[in-house]
């Protein structure tokens, strides 16, 4: 795991690691002859505003890293989405160029898009951790999951994170 010399941000309340997968333009999708894509701004922009918002409600710092910096191919839907929650005053933008693992240690729970290797990192370092659908549509069972829970809907997003954050 490479990582940059890049300051994490400092933070006084729990932090909540939260990673993401950034939706391309649609045009990028259609050219790799995909008809249904998951990480699709509706999508993408939902899960981080409930996991901004459960990380608000319960007084803690959402960890946003997001895997590395793509410019104009990012759909524009997401990219103002973006540019607008890292304003909020409790969501801490982490630098692309550090790695995942550092970002995970810091924090006190794992929130990840489905299905990226950052909730099994998590898992493998002994740290709360989850994926999380917005959407309601992939079943919880989903092998793809390598037996990470599966939440979806705001409330069972805040009850897992509450229960993270008060036992600690």
């Amino acid at each position: 795991c490479q990582s940059s010399s890049a300051e994490m941000p400092r933070f006084d309340k729990p932090g909540v690691a939260v990673f993401d997968v950034t939706p391309h333009r649609q045009s990028r999708y259609c050219t790799l002859g995909l008809d249904y894509e998951f990480y699709v701004p509706a999508t993408s922009n939902t899960f981080l505003e409930h996991a901004a918002n459960a990380a608000h409600q319960l007084d803690a710092v959402m960890l946003w890293k997001r895997k590395r910096k793509i410019g104009s191919i990012a759909h524009p839907h997401y990219r103002h989405f973006a540019d607008r929650l890292s304003e909020r005053g409790d969501v801490a933008l982490v630098d692309p160029d550090i790695s995942a693992l550092r970002v995970i240690e810091s924090s006190c729970a794992v929130i990840s898009m489905p299905f990226t290797s950052t909730a099994l990192i998590a898992r493998a370092i002994g740290k709360p951790s989850i994926y999380y659908d917005p959407t309601g549509q992939l079943q919880r069972d989903d092998r793809a999951a390598h037996g990470i829970p599966i939440l979806s809907g705001a409330d069972e997003l805040k009850e897992w994170l509450s229960s993270q954050i008060n036992s600690q």
